[in-house]
This record gives structure tokens, C-alpha cells and sequence, in this order.
């Protein structure tokens, strides 16, 4: 009998994505980029790159059945990543954001979600089927902003999903373009890192929304005795384990073009090491998924060709 797989879940938003220099737009037409982003995409992409065979990647979202959705699944699938857990019976195209780069080589953010399908993914009939095919999973995956764009009926369940599986992280992305009241956001985040094993925390999300001043701050309020505190504080990552003691990691950053999935690059392919070989100590995870970060924000965009991943024992 052969053994079934094991079965990582990604859950998100993917939008499309403008880009471009939009300097002498006052004047003139702009050369745009069109391509697709979303935290967790980017995560369930170096995830499935690194993963050995017997792990299925999938990336669980919602979409309509307009062309760009399409092409999104298209996308997905072409980084084997399996499709199954897509909703696809929305009533509009996916979210879009744009980033604009100005004179001065400044990037500005704007955003066009607010009829995305994504934001009832787990509503109604078909998201009860749609939880009731993730529940259970062996690595479950979500983020500050999947929280977010969804209403607290929606959350209670994304909490019970990632509480049932065997392994379940989340990235803390706060945003406060997302999270509008403080307060309610401190608390949703306190309830998710008590029900997640792995925590993800860049230390200026979390300054922003709790207000600390010092990285060690951070593992008063997330570090427990069942969970992974990884954050990420300059050139620097800190981590504590349950109740291990805090150690400290220096991890330099070399040439930067671009940071915009430095975090969710390092945090798929930490759960595909991590996934791959059980006894791969944290320190030696930590490093080769920041070489991994390091040649990522070389390159311009999100994704990197698959020719430039480097090449990794695990």
C-alpha cells in the first residue's frame, strides 16, 4: 500500500500586482508590470520549490471566474502548487495593489481589495466544505494580513484550522492600513499565537502594534511553553523555543535590490526544511533559510526565477 502524502496548506490572499515608475506620469504614459503577490503565495512558492515529494503543497484562497483568476491558477499550478482548495465562485476579480516608484526612487503602496473574493473565503455552504477538506492537515500556513481581510466569524474558524493541524505557523504582518483598531488587533494576535507552534515576527511589525522598544520585549508577550518564536530585528534573528532560552543569530544581509519577500521567502523555506528532515537543529534551519532570503532580495520582485535558488542539501 503506497503511503499517502503529506499535506502542507497555504492560506491567502493572491492579488494581481501593477509596477512600475510612474515619474513622469503627470506628462506622459507609464510602462506598467503586471504580475500576481500575496504574502503566503510567496511563502507556498519557496515552500513547494523545497519540499521534497512526499510533502503536496497546496495554496487554499478564493477567486472568480474572470481571465486574471484564470491565469492565477495557471501560475500556481506551474510551482506544483495543487489547486484544490481554491474557491473559484466569486463574484469579482481578485484583489489589486499597485507600487509606484517615484523621482526619487521611493516606493508607494495602494491597494483594491475591498470586493475580493478572498474576504468570504470560509463563508456559506462552500467554506464549510472548504474547512471541513483543511482541517487536520499535517503544516498549516497563514498570516497577520489572511486575518485581517476576513470578518471574526471567518477567524474563529482560520484559529480552529491552524489549532487542528500537526504543525500550523503564522507570519505576524501587521498592517495598520488592515487592522484599524489597535486593541481588537492586539487581541486576535494573542489568540493566534496560542494556538499556532510556529510564530514568524519581523520586530517592526510588532513594535508598531504593541508598542515595544525592545526586540526582547516581543518574546514576553509570544513565547509560551508550546510554541517557536522566530523574529527578525535588523541584522539579527532571535529565537526561543517553548522554554528554552532566548539565543541570538547574526545574519548579514549582503547585496539588496529588493526586500519585498525577504520574510516570506525565509518562512517557506524554513517550514520545508524543517518539514523535510526532523532533525535538523533550529540554528542550522535559520541559516540556510536566510541564504536562501539573501538571494532573493537580489533580484527585483517577489519571486525569483527558479534558476537562481540555490542549491541546498536537506
Amino acid at each position: 500500500m503506497m503511503n499517502k502524502n503529506k499535506k502542507a496548506v497555504f492560506i491567502g490572499e493572491c492579488m494581481i500586482e501593477l509596477s512600475g515608475s510612474i515619474a513622469n506620469l503627470s506628462k506622459t504614459s507609464a510602462l506598467i508590470n503586471i504580475n500576481f503577490g500575496g504574502d503566503t503565495y510567496n511563502s507556498a512558492v519557496y515552500f513547494s520549490r523545497l519540499s521534497s515529494n512526499k510533502t503536496t503543497t497546496f495554496y487554499s484562497t478564493a477567486l472568480g471566474k474572470d481571465s486574471f483568476s484564470e491565469q492565477m491558477v495557471s501560475r500556481f499550478k506551474s510551482e506544483n502548487i495543487n489547486c484544490d482548495y481554491i474557491r473559484r465562485d466569486g463574484n469579482h476579480p481578485p484583489g489589486l495593489y499597485s507600487i509606484a516608484t517615484d523621482e526619487k526612487g521611493e516606493r508607494n503602496f495602494s491597494y483594491w481589495r475591498n470586493e475580493s473574493p478572498s474576504k468570504l473565503i470560509f463563508s456559506g455552504l462552500k467554506g464549510r466544505e472548504l474547512i471541513d477538506n483543511i482541517l487536520n492537515s499535517d503544516i498549516l500556513y497563514y498570516s497577520g494580513i489572511t486575518a485581517s481581510i476576513i470578518d471574526k466569524t471567518q477567524q474563529i474558524e482560520l484559529i480552529k484550522l491552524g489549532r487542528s493541524a500537526s504543525i500550523s505557523a503564522f507570519d505576524f504582518n501587521y498592517r495598520d492600513k488592515l487592522h484599524f483598531n489597535k486593541k481588537e488587533s492586539q487581541l486576535l494576535f494573542k489568540d493566534i499565537n496560542n494556538n499556532v507552534n510556529i510564530h514568524f515576527i519581523s520586530y517592526d511589525d510588532a513594535k508598531e502594534l504593541f508598542d515595544i522598544n525592545n526586540p526582547n520585549e516581543i518574546f514576553e508577550i509570544a513565547s509560551n511553553n508550546k510554541n517557536l518564536v522566530i523574529l527578525r530585528y535588523k541584522n539579527k534573528i532571535l529565537y526561543k523555543k517553548k522554554n528554552e532560552e532566548l539565543k541570538t543569530i547574526t545574519v548579514p544581509h549582503g547585496e539588496v535590490v529588493d526586500t519585498t519577500a525577504a520574510g516570506d521567502a525565509f518562512n517557506g523555506s524554513f517550514l520545508a526544511l524543517m518539514n523535510n528532515n526532523k532533525n535538523i537543529s533550529i540554528e542550522e534551519n535559520i541559516l540556510i533559510s536566510h541564504s536562501i532570503t539573501r538571494e532573493v532580495i537580489k533580484h527585483k520582485g517577489a519571486i525569483i526565477p527558479k534558476e537562481f535558488m540555490p542549491k541546498i542539501l536537506n
